[in-house]
């Protein structure tokens, strides 16, 4: 499949700002990577900047694509699984290894743009576990889906984040991530009493 420029300017930009940051990455590394003029970085996002935003924001959508919409009365599809909805956002990040490098160098570099990105599908994903647990806009039982909420994202920025080093300190094989992740879950659910309905 052929990609235009502009996707071409995204596909390069997000491997050099994942490897080399914002500072490092040039325009013209850019360009050259992406078989583009110079000048169109300008002409299709206005600078380098702007195509930093648009491609946190890409890398950003891409996790959030893998969060679940809430099931709808007319839906006839099996609602997915918080282990299911995570395994797919584990298997997302460890598959676009650049997106996913980026977005944890930008929020590394103190940046704002990643934040800014991140909120959005993070939040929905806090919102649908908060309706699934029952707790709706309940502010007494919110602590309870805050800490679940977090005891299931831990595992999941750990074992994608951290996974070079986790392996090598512990000699572990890639394919026992998932493993390591599915009992992790398990164990949160688990310590948070019977929540097979979510």
């Amino acid at each position: 499949m052929n990609m235009t420029t502009r996707e071409r300017l995204v596909h390069a930009a997000t491997r050099l700002f994942a490897d080399n940051g914002y500072q490092g990455a040039s325009v013209r590394d850019i360009c050259n990577l992406a078989g583009a003029n110079p000048g169109a970085v300008s002409y299709h996002f206005g600078g380098k900047r702007q195509l930093y935003r648009s491609v946190l924001r890409k890398a950003a959508a891409g996790l959030a694509d893998m969060v679940p919409a809430t099931k709808n009365e007319t839906d006839e599809r099996e609602p997915i699984s918080v282990l299911d909805a995570l395994r797919r956002v584990l298997g997302r990040m460890q598959s676009d290894d650049a997106a996913t490098r980026l977005l944890l160098r930008d929020l590394a570099d103190g940046g704002t743009v990643a934040v800014e990105s991140l909120t959005p599908p993070l939040r929905t994903g806090f919102e649908q576990l908060a309706t699934a647990l029952g707790h709706g806009d309940n502010p007494r039982a919110s602590r309870e889906g805050r800490l679940l909420f977090l005891g299931l994202a831990a595992p999941l920025f750990l074992l994608t984040t951290a996974w070079p080093v986790v392996a090598r300190a512990l000699e572990l094989e890639i394919d026992q991530r998932e493993a390591l992740f599915t009992e992790l879950v398990q164990r949160t659910l688990d310590a948070h009493g019977n929540l097979d309905h979510i």
